[in-house]
């Protein structure tokens, strides 16, 4: 029998109560029960907006290993509640060496850039096979010769400005070819020009946005998961309240999970301009519908399997995470070979 693949349950409706009930997790609003789902379903409860949690609820969740997270509806991360920390203080101080030591971050930033520049390669060259319109094909291939040259440039580089540098300059090509894997008929109603937040001015930046929010708490709870410090990052430099550790674990994750989940949800009418709000200031946020067929593609993504290349056995995109976080903890420890990305075949 397969085993049973854990969900996180989101939830959105403002007013409501999370609480719980023996073994289940029930939804109510104004003292009426919306839903009830059985805890050992559940992973995580992400709450978006004004949505509130009972104190036995989350002493259950902290007891369990599950996590609760708070996030306002335009995605902004409030909080989370996390049980007990794992792994020992071993790894950890390891951890906190390897960031002092030039050598050994220089390699793990090195590694970092790498599979993220591979993987926006590899989305860039796996859509545009589908691409109706011989220039936007054309687009997103050079836009990937671009990539393969500036991810030559790795090796050599001897200096943590100078990665950094090539991760900006891969960045900035990456998302501005991204508009040509958007349909024609999208991208009449929709203007994206490249990547922009804080806040984000366009409806697929406020879906990159949300999408990115989502999969950091995911990281955060791989790396919590493993004994790692989410704050303690090698790319992301240290700043306080920033989860820099988590956010280098996302980047080789970002194009293959929340640029593909993007690109679904709008090339598949799932999003429309309807399901977004502008707020004063111009600023785009998701609608309640909108964030619904977020959160259903979303998880439909994570709960698909895909081989790893190094355990040569089928993993879920959710469980890919757990994965590199197991592996980053173990180059942290290592004193042999360093970090090896998730590096996607397309």
């Amino acid at each position: 029998m397969p085993p049973v693949m854990l969900k996180t349950l989101f939830v959105q409706r403002d007013g409501a109560v999370v609480r719980i009930h023996q073994d289940t997790v029930l939804v109510t609003l104004e003292g009426e029960t919306l839903l009830r789902v059985p805890l050992h379903m559940i992973e995580s409860i992400v709450g978006i907006g004004r949505v509130s949690f009972t104190s036995p609820l989350l002493e259950r969740c902290a007891a369990d290993g599950r996590s609760v997270v708070r996030m306002t509806r335009g995605g902004r991360f409030l909080y989370r509640i996390e049980g007990r920390l794992s792994g020992n203080v071993l790894l950890r101080a390891a951890q906190y060496e390897a960031a002092r030591s030039p050598e050994k971050s220089l390699a793990i930033m090195r590694a970092i850039v790498a599979g993220k520049v591979h993987n926006q390669r590899q989305l860039l060259l796996k859509a545009s096979r589908d691409l109706a319109d011989p220039a936007d094909r054309a687009a997103a291939r050079a836009a990937a010769d671009d990539l393969a040259r500036e991810l030559r440039k790795l090796p050599s580089a001897s200096h943590p400005d100078e990665v950094r540098g090539i991760e900006g300059v891969t960045a900035r090509r990456y998302f501005a070819a991204l508009r040509h894997l958007l349909v024609s008929s999208v991208r009449e109603v929709l203007t994206f020009d490249g990547r922009n937040r804080r806040p984000p001015r366009d409806p697929v930046n406020a879906v990159l946005s949300f999408l990115y929010t989502m999969l950091t708490r995911d990281a955060e709870s791989a790396l919590l998961g493993v004994g790692l410090d989410p704050q303690i990052g090698f790319l992301h430099t240290l700043r306080p309240g920033r989860p820099s550790l988590a956010l280098d674990l996302i980047e080789e994750m970002r194009p293959i999970l929340a640029d593909r989940v993007m690109l679904s949800l709008f090339n598949r009418r799932q999003l429309q301009p309807s399901d977004f709000e502008v707020l004063p200031g111009g600023a785009i946020e998701l609608g309640e519908a909108g964030r619904r067929a977020v959160f259903a593609e979303w998880d439909r993504r994570k709960q698909a399997e895909i081989e790893h290349p190094l355990l040569k056995q089928p993993v879920t995109y959710g469980r890919l995470l757990d994965v590199q976080a197991r592996m980053l903890a173990r180059a942290i420890r290592s004193q042999g070979p360093g970090y090896t990305p998730f590096l996607y075949r397309g």
